[in-house]
């Protein structure tokens, strides 16, 4: 019997001018997007939020399950948070964590200056703690983390508990920079981020747990699941 190689995601024919062209085309940005780059810079955030391809990405997904309460783990300087709050209704809502308080200050007033200050609230200090002062607030629709990775298991289980049956949460970074495949093992100092995404991999592929799971093949990987719902 003959086999053929799986090929998985070819990539050799997108160049910078194609990507370019298709982020242009699905991902438009406006004013706001830029201020808040141009605040990030000003403030000197680190340039890791995630592309507008990406935020588009979340939106879609916000809109597939009709999310009205929504929560994102990691705001920086508030470009994911613009996206996410787009996509929400009137009178939606997103709590965004944020372990910085001069970062979280800073992103609070860009908020602002963009009209998201009724529909953005930022929770300030170490999410494995201050997730828990939104909890009556949910059950949730919706949740992007997009933190420190060696946190990602908890914040997923975190989620899973917090979500609504149907709700979905996406996990970015899940490619871990190219090492997720790695043997934590052999990994050295990277063995922690490597075993907790490998962890959070297990738990969104567990089908008593999550419904549906994917691997969005961003540039740094989106991890996705839909939360099961309760046995009858």
């Amino acid at each position: 019997m003959s086999s053929s190689k799986h090929i998985e995601n070819r990539n050799d024919y997108q160049t910078p001018a194609l990507v370019d062209y298709i982020r242009k085309a699905f991902s438009p940005e406006d004013t706001r997007h830029q201020y808040l780059l141009d605040q990030m810079q000003k403030n000197n955030l680190p340039e890791i939020q995630i592309g507008a391809s990406e935020g588009k990405l979340l939106q879609l997904l916000i809109h597939s399950c009709g999310a009205k309460k929504a929560v994102e783990i990691g705001t920086l300087g508030g470009y994911s948070a613009l996206w996410i709050a787009d996509a929400l209704p009137e009178g939606g809502k997103l709590y965004t964590m944020e372990y910085d308080p001069k970062t979280a200050a800073g992103t609070e007033k860009a908020l602002k200056e963009v009209g998201l200050s009724e529909k953005v609230s930022i929770v300030v200090g170490d999410a494995n703690e201050t997730l828990k002062t939104i909890e009556s607030f949910g059950p949730f629709d919706f949740c992007f983390i997009d933190a420190d990775k060696i946190s990602y298991p908890h914040y997923l289980l975190w989620a899973e508990r917090n979500l609504r049956p149907g709700g979905i949460v996406a996990a970015d970074n899940a490619y871990l920079f190219g090492q997720v495949h790695l043997n934590p093992a052999t990994a050295g100092d990277d063995a922690p981020a490597i075993s907790a995404m490998q962890k959070v991999i297990k738990i969104l592929t567990d089908p008593s747990r999550f419904s549906m799971s994917a691997m969005i093949p961003t540039g740094e990987g989106l991890a996705v699941g839909i939360k099961k719902p309760p046995a009858e």
